[in-house]
């Protein structure tokens, strides 16, 4: 085995040394070799001949960036974090136990799964035990034992978090659906408009930058299998880009797949529940969960026909509630996935959807052949008319059952609109373009299922640069990626000037409330780092929706003469705040917003922030970028949120080109040149890098080299 591991963030001297010789390589490893080339970014491409050669050594690769967030994506599947983690996790270790999470996987790994998907995924763990044996003492506080199936088990999980969600919604009587906290952006454009010919699409997950959620960037060219975007760490499934031919994106939002059932429960003479009048043996297990600091915890699981239990039953009146979810007997999502990622046009790619295993979501997707395609997925029980299923309905009769799945011909779903564009910012189906015909009347309640989606600031503004630009250009389409403008900015600006132009008879002698007004009314709504007004306007914007009633910004178009007065003494006394907190009220917007972590903080741009009434006072910009206090330094806020796994993929002439940008950097190593170098250079700046997907490109980038020849 020949070894290189570079960690200096040099590799300019060795790619001129293999690039005359690299390429070829490249393409024609042996079947029982892999090679791990990483770009001048940290990157991991792989190369192989072989599938199972190539997942390996991106098994290994993961591992080797952040073999932690394995292990805790690996507990978190199974049920085991409360055991490293403490009693707060002792709950969603309970639902993943519920949901059969820690047991349905290595049965169907076994004994259904597909050979080459057995062998795939078995030469992907077989990657990560190997840098685990090489490192033994790494992430030792976490570890956990790694097993072939506990790769799909994380896939699971994370799709499991949306029916569950849906559910606990129904179980509280939800009247309006809470929004989730995972947004995302994703818009596609299609050749006729955009300048070059190509087909467009954009994916731009807004998910908490740790945890379960946290995607993890590389390129493979194993086989078959041609793969470039973000994976689901400890896992070999491509969550979300592109192959040779394909690409999709995702965003939260989509039918209703699941429900709550109301049924009769009684323990004596011995657990049961009633249906169609008749009492039916329940199903009892039980979950004995271990708990750092405290004895591990056992509770109790009741399952019926319908579903588990998944509230307390209340014994006194003999009541308990039941979830239903077609998602809770399904093990086939690596299969979806991989067909798609084999997909050769948007066509496949539904027809993998179409297998109903992954969860409800937007999904837009665009292809080299210059199609853009868009369904709002998810397996949607048909369910019969009569019930309101927003709530918990009887679970005692059959006339209530479910009639089975809907196929996807029934779903909200279109190709090649004939706007040239469309966009789901986790907003309605009919706010997507300009005219739209997905329209609400059009499909059944549940299927098109637009509650609390139906529409926010980065819809409006994803429909504003698109519709009103016939001929987007690559530059632009980067830019509309990375954009953050504020649509709130000038409705604000003209409330401050007309207030302040109201009070000048009492404000006339305060020189520095003038140039702070004239500051904000002559800033530009560009929330960049640079910027010196946006402080002053954001912290004024809260105190204004914490204080007044600024709904009738939109309600009545204009704010009343008594609130005009008190914000522009908001305005005074953030002027004061600024001064006193920072030494001047003109600071720059990356002073106090910063992206980094292990210490290491970069100015950033973007923002996420509201107070009051969210149609007046809400800005959320497309490059969505959420922050907190600092508890180590108050003055400074923290990303922590928001977009984190950007890719834009561009399809002309039979190739794809893509595009990425991600808060951080690939390493999860503190002591590694690529563990905040995105953020200083990339994410703060807002530039997009290139991925350098074709191996030809790759060989000037390369920084360093491993190839695995001694496979198991």
């Amino acid at each position: 085995m020949a070894a290189a591991r570079a960690r200096s963030g040099q590799g300019g001297w060795l790619a001129g040394v293999v690039a005359a010789v690299l390429v070829g390589p490249m393409l024609r490893a042996d079947a029982a070799e892999a090679t791990l080339h990483r770009d001048t970014w940290g990157v991991p491409h792989v190369i192989s001949d072989s599938e199972a050669a190539g997942l390996y050594a991106l098994g290994y690769a993961q591992a080797e960036d952040r073999l932690a967030d394995i292990y805790l994506a690996i507990r978190t599947a199974v049920g085991r974090l409360a055991e490293v983690q403490g009693p707060g996790l002792l709950e969603q270790d309970y639902i993943m136990r519920l949901a059969r999470n820690d047991t349905l996987h290595a049965e169907y790994l076994a004994t259904k799964a597909p050979a080459r998907l057995r062998e795939n995924v078995t030469a992907f763990t077989a990657g990560i035990r190997r840098y685990i044996a090489e490192h033994p003492g790494e992430a030792a506080d976490v570890a956990i034992d790694v097993e072939p199936w506990h790769a799909l088990a994380i896939g699971r999980a994370m799709i499991l978090r949306w029916p569950i969600g849906t559910m606990m919604d129904d179980l509280k009587n939800a009247e309006k659906r809470a929004q989730p906290a995972a947004g995302s952006n994703q818009w596609a454009v299609a050749p006729a408009r955009s300048a070059d010919g190509s087909a467009i699409l954009l994916s731009d997950p807004h998910l908490t930058w740790e945890g379960l959620a946290v995607l993890y960037e590389a390129r493979v060219h194993a086989g078959d299998l041609h793969m470039a975007g973000f994976w689901l760490i400890g896992s070999p499934m491509l969550g979300i880009g592109h192959n040779r031919h394909a690409g999709w994106a995702l965003t939260t939002g989509g039918p209703d797949t699941s429900d709550v059932y109301r049924i009769k429960f009684r323990v004596a003479p011995r657990p049961e529940y009633e249906y169609d009048g008749q009492w039916k043996p329940v199903t009892i297990e039980s979950f004995t969960i271990p708990v750092r600091g405290g004895d591990p915890v056992t509770r109790p699981a009741f399952y019926t026909h319908l579903g588990p239990v998944i509230a307390t039953p209340d014994m006194a009146s003999g009541t308990a509630y039941v979830g239903a979810s077609p998602y809770f007997d399904q093990t086939g999502l690596y299969e979806q996935f991989d067909r798609m990622a084999r997909a050769r046009n948007v066509h496949e790619i539904n027809a993998a959807l179409a297998l109903h295993q992954y969860n409800e979501q937007n999904v837009m997707s665009a292809d080299v052949e210059g199609n853009i395609a868009y369904v709002r997925n998810g397996a949607t029980p048909i369910r019969p008319e009569g019930f309101d299923f927003k709530r918990p309905v009887d679970g005692t009769t059959s006339a209530t059952a479910w009639k089975g799945i809907h196929p996807q011909e029934d779903l909200v779903r279109i190709l090649n609109p004939r706007q040239g564009y469309m966009q789901n910012c986790n907003i309605s189906p009919q706010n997507m373009m300009v005219d739209c015909e997905l329209t609400p009347d059009r499909f059944p309640g549940h299927v098109y299922n637009a509650t609390w989606d139906q529409d926010n600031p980065r819809g409006r503004r994803s429909i504003e640069v698109l519709h009103n630009d016939p001929r987007v250009t690559r530059d632009e389409a980067k830019a509309y990626a990375l954009d953050v403008h504020d649509r709130l900015a000038r409705a604000w600006q003209g409330e401050l000037a007309r207030a302040y132009a109201a009070a000048s008879d009492t404000v006339a002698g305060d020189a520095e409330l003038r140039r702070a007004v004239e500051a904000v009314l002559a800033w530009d709504g560009e929330y960049t780092p640079e910027a010196t007004a946006t402080t002053l306007f954001k912290f004024w914007r809260l105190k204004c929706g914490a204080q007044c009633d600024v709904a009738a910004l939109v309600r009545d178009g204009r704010l009343d003469d008594a609130t005009r007065t008190k914000i522009v003494a908001l305005f005074r006394e953030t002027i004061d705040f600024l001064n006193k907190e920072y030494g001047r009220w003109d600071v720059p917007w990356g002073t106090v917003h910063v992206v980094g972590r292990s210490g290491r903080y970069f100015p950033c741009g973007g923002a996420d922030y509201s107070t009051g009434d969210k149609e007046a006072n809400f800005t959320e910009t497309l490059f969505d970028v959420r922050s907190n206090q600092d508890p180590q330094d108050p003055k400074r806020y923290v990303a922590n949120s928001g977009s984190m796994s950007v890719i834009l993929m561009f399809f002309k002439d039979g190739k794809v080109e893509s595009f990425t940008c991600t808060p951080w950097g690939q390493s999860g190593h503190p002591d590694s040149p690529h563990h905040v170098d995105q953020a200083e250079k990339l994410y703060g700046p807002r530039v997009m890098k290139p991925t350098w997907w074709d191996p030809a490109e790759l060989a000037d980038h390369v920084e360093s080299t491993r190839t695995f020849t001694d496979l198991p």
